[in-house]
């Protein structure tokens, strides 16, 4: 993702027309951290629940402003620690060069190699 968090929330919330201030109120941040995380300048990325509630205000997805973020979902950590098996996999997709897309493709029709 080339885009930062910083550029996508602003040009998202400016798009929907929330101000800052209000987009900072309904996620309950303060609006000086909002606009640091908007410019950039704010070095602790938003705790998973702000990103969440920033992604049903602006409704887009939550995944997509996590991964901007730097984060990985409390979900998906918990599933990976409570499976041994599960790092080994993803390290074998990454050195296969395979996508998610990829990967869903292949769990859902394990028949298919896909289009690489």
């Amino acid at each position: 993702m080339s885009q930062s968090l910083g550029d996508h929330l602003r040009r998202v919330r400016k798009h929907k027309g929330i101000g800052l201030r209000e987009a900072a109120a309904k996620v309950g941040i303060s609006p000086t951290y909002l606009s640091r995380v908007e410019r950039q300048e704010e070095l602790n990325p938003p705790a998973e629940r702000v990103l969440k509630a920033l992604a049903e205000l602006l409704d887009e997805s939550a995944d997509t402003l996590i991964a901007l973020a730097g984060r990985v979902p409390d979900e998906v950590k918990e599933h990976v620690r409570a499976d041994p098996g599960l790092p080994a996999f993803l390290r074998a997709a990454r050195e296969q060069n395979l996508s998610s897309d990829e990967l869903m493709r292949r769990l859902l029709d394990p028949n298919k190699k896909g289009g690489r």
